[in-house]
């Protein structure tokens, strides 16, 4: 019998490969889009088969997720599509929880526990876990998937179609017989980052590359950026890059603004011409602020991933690596309850910086990879070097689940999380809101990557709290 090869794709793009190599070098494993599920029908949640129709749904509409990453440890990764997927390779049902864990707990030990775990070489590089919550009708699944086949808005266009697929499996259908699929014949799409989407300037690139030949000093005499961020001698960056693969381990704590709360801040920000993103950096920043006494400390860079596809005329319901990023620079802030003038006004400026960087397609930092001679090696070469900004910031927005009437299902919640960075900040901020639901925030980080003496889960607890605290008193 012959078995069935994989097909070539394409080769990966520079944005593809630093992701390819990134997890590759151990650095970063899955992003984690999941989704509070309530059962409405007759659904056996227990039972594996039960979400095979809705998987091979996914596969045979979604190319990325029916594609392997070849010769990821080179500098010439590339895609091949596999001719069928095994869903015994890609699902995991876990056993219900000791009765008493609140559902929030839950869900933070899941995220915790999956999101530093590889994904399988040789098979497509994603998986679905799926939780039973405390409610005998409601279940977390927990969609994980590498980051070289998608940004986080593939987890929001994942669970839409595996709610469909879910809501249309019936009483008749023959579960056992859609364990195996046959993946999807579409042709991946072409990469984000090429130089006619995202064109770049001289005077743009030369400040990075001169940076990494001349002395500082010279940079700033020829006034030139030695680097896309906005570090300066203030700027809180904790410790500097390191790796132990014995050691590395994520830190994940999750919290939830209600959807009351969130509607007041909301409209309190119209009002400031300011929209959520930029409303949760002074209210980190400010939260940071409280938790680091040290009053060297002026200031946080941001790093604020971006969604491109309105700007190169993508549909937003497609999967695949559309994210660019912007930095922005936050004051400390020592104040307490309503934001200040001067932090609205920080609020607003970062909105509408924001807004230009998302139909700006010149001179994004992504970028300037293709002028990278060896994307493995400048990753690697990281370890030891200061961190670029403070914390990462990533909102994927309002998710509209709406479920038809008579549906098997209705998503209550989504939770959104990444691995802390090795060679990024030392602490993410993952946030998603469901239409007509609450904010739900994820605050991840490497151990021992803050700097603090001291507990990193307290600190870290500390500065959820504030920054709870922060959307209370809007």
């Amino acid at each position: 019998m012959t078995v069935a090869k994989n097909i070539y794709q394409r080769r990966a793009s520079p944005n593809e490969q630093r992701t390819a190599s990134r997890e590759d070098l151990g650095y970063y494993y899955a992003v984690i889009v999941g989704a509070v599920y309530e059962l409405k029908g007759e659904l056996n949640i227990s039972a594996p088969e039960t979400f095979y129709p809705a998987l091979s749904q996914c596969v045979q509409q979604e190319p990325w997720l029916c594609v392997v990453v070849g010769d990821a440890h080179t500098e010439k990764a590339f895609f091949e599509r596999v001719p069928t997927l095994d869903f015994k390779n890609h699902l995991t049902i876990l056993s219900p929880s000791e009765k008493g864990t609140d559902d929030l707990t839950l869900i933070q030990e899941t995220l915790e526990a999956d999101v530093d775990r590889p994904l399988t070489k040789g098979y497509p590089p994603w998986r679905v876990v799926i939780q039973p919550l405390q409610a005998p009708d409601q279940f977390l699944v927990v969609f994980s998937f590498s980051h070289t086949i998608g940004d986080g808005m593939t987890g929001p266009i994942f669970h839409r179609t595996f709610a469909q697929g879910l809501n249309e499996t019936t009483a008749g259908t023959k579960l056992a017989e859609y364990q195996v699929a046959t993946s999807c014949t579409k042709p991946l799409p072409d990469p984000f980052d090429t130089p006619e989407r995202l064109p770049i300037t001289w005077s743009f690139l030369l400040g990075p590359l001169f940076g990494e030949i001349l002395p500082k000093f010279i940079l700033d005499f020829l006034g030139m950026k030695a680097s896309i961020s906005q570090n300066d001698k203030g700027t809180w960056t904790a410790t500097p890059i390191f790796f132990n693969p014995k050691t590395h381990k994520t830190r994940v704590r999750v919290m939830e603004i209600e959807a009351a709360v969130l509607e007041k801040a909301l409209r309190v920000a119209r009002e400031h011409e300011a929209k959520l993103t930029g409303l949760i950096h002074p209210l980190v920043a400010r939260a940071l602020s409280k938790s680091l006494p040290d009053k060297n400390i002026t200031n946080f860079v941001s790093q604020t991933a971006i969604n491109m596809r309105r700007s190169i005329g993508v549909p937003s319901d497609e999967m695949g690596e559309f994210a660019s990023g912007c930095y922005s620079k936050t004051p400390r802030s020592e104040a307490d309850g309503p934001l200040t003038p001067e932090e609205w006004a920080s609020a607003k400026e970062i909105t509408e910086q924001f807004a230009l960087s998302a139909s700006e397609l010149k001179n994004h930092a992504i970028a300037l990879l293709r002028y990278a001679p060896n994307i493995r090696q400048w990753m690697s070469s990281k370890i030891g070097k200061p961190r670029d900004c403070s914390i990462e910031m990533s909102n994927l927005g309002l998710v509209d689940a709406d479920a038809a009437a008579g549906s098997n299902v209705v998503i209550g919640k989504m939770v959104f999380t990444q691995p802390g960075h090795v060679a990024g900040p030392p602490m993410t901020c993952n946030t998603v809101t469901l239409k007509g639901g609450s904010l739900m925030v994820t605050m991840t980080w490497q151990t021992g990557a803050l700097g603090i003496e001291g507990d990193e889960g307290a600190f870290v607890d500390g500065v959820c709290a504030a920054l709870k605290s922060g959307f209370d008193v809007l």
